[in-house]
């Protein structure tokens, strides 16, 4: 049975009047309980006829959303995981800060690609998540964080969201949609580890949100080392890519370095990065490699962050220095991941 949760507005229109005998107009009060006041049920839906709801539950699914477990940290980072119906834990972070609020979204339950610096890439890879999984995600958080709204949506939690192309996509359009959740394109990122592919069929869509790659290494000997990934798609590859994707006129493409101590923030390093980067409209976050259990290698100290920001911005890169939240509850990035020691 269909989600009525991943159904497109132009979907749920058609299937109204072409197949249900209904006005078109139903289609914006029933996404309205669907998106805005969350209902789990159809016969929530109070100004919708009983004859109606009748149909729409013959044709759609309405699951009652996951009961997640929550875990604030002391920085007032929340880490949501919850069980899906096969039992697999998908965890995403709610992050505040003074201006906004950011949901770190996952796209599959644990990770294919097994960088060396992730806590996800150790589960190894179960599945990716559905349209609706990924949606519910953005629903349930939202009544975890109550009156306040979520700001922004980054792509950046459990799994490579361009390996789940299909559902991701459209998720996309439910999120950006004004009927659904009515996202601008500038509040959501996705981050990818370099999908070659899955970058030239997004460039392709139009949807206009903002990308991040996860870089880390300028090189393809150091990056093929903890990202195997590189080893499909090397880096003169990745950024022929890069170099013709569609960006609007203020619309820069963040790159992401995680800094690992005594591998990856030399000089050398960073001229490497200032060459590679050079004629993309681009800022680099750099960020403090968060350690988990069983991995080896170190953080760097804040001075170490300091030095290599400071040779980045001297050869006219912008670069700012992202701080780690949640890490006491690993929630941190590269720190998402179920590791089977607790019952969720």
């Amino acid at each position: 049975m269909q989600s009525i949760r991943t159904t497109l507005p132009e979907e749920l229109a058609a299937i109204l009047v072409d197949e249900l005998g209904e006005k078109k107009f139903r289609t914006a009060q029933i996404l309205r309980w669907v998106f805005i006041e969350r209902v789990e049920s159809w016969d929530e839906m109070t100004n919708i006829s009983k004859a109606l709801r009748t149909k729409l539950a013959e044709r759609f699914e309405l699951s009652p959303l996951p009961i997640p477990e929550q875990h604030l940290a002391k920085d007032g980072t929340n880490k949501i995981a919850f069980k899906l119906e096969d039992e697999s834990v998908v965890e995403s972070v709610l992050i505040p800060t003074e201006d906004r609020l950011t949901l770190c979204v996952s796209s599959q339950v644990g990770c294919k690609f097994n960088c060396a610096f992730c806590r996800t890439a150790t589960l190894g890879f179960h599945r990716s998540l559905t349209a609706d999984e990924i949606i519910e995600q953005v629903l349930v958080a939202q009544k975890a964080a109550g009156e306040r709204h979520i700001s922004n949506l980054v792509f950046m939690g459990m799994g490579e969201p361009l390996d789940n192309y299909d559902n991701l996509i459209r998720a996309l359009k439910i999120l950006l949609a004004p009927e659904c959740f009515d996202y601008s394109r500038r509040k959501i990122t996705l981050s990818s580890v370099g999908h070659v592919p899955g970058l030239k069929a997004l460039a392709q869509e139009g949807l206009g949100i903002n990308l991040a790659i996860s870089l880390h290494a300028a090189s393809d000997e150091l990056r093929s080392q903890i990202m195997p990934a590189n080893r499909i798609w090397g880096l003169d590859e990745l950024f022929a890519v890069l170099r013709q994707f569609p960006l609007d006129q203020r619309q820069r493409i963040t790159f992401e370095y995680i800094i690992i101590k005594g591998l990856n923030h030399s000089p050398h390093d960073a001229n490497l990065l200032v060459k590679r980067l050079h004629g993309i409209p681009s800022k680099v976050n750099l960020i403090g490699f968060n350690a988990f259990e069983g991995c080896k290698f170190q953080s760097p100290s804040p001075e170490e962050m300091i030095e290599f920001q400071e040779r980045l911005l001297s050869k006219g890169l912008s670069t700012t220095i992202r701080l780690s939240r949640g890490d006491d509850e690993l929630a941190a990035c590269g720190q998402l991941g179920h590791a089977g020691k607790k019952e969720y």
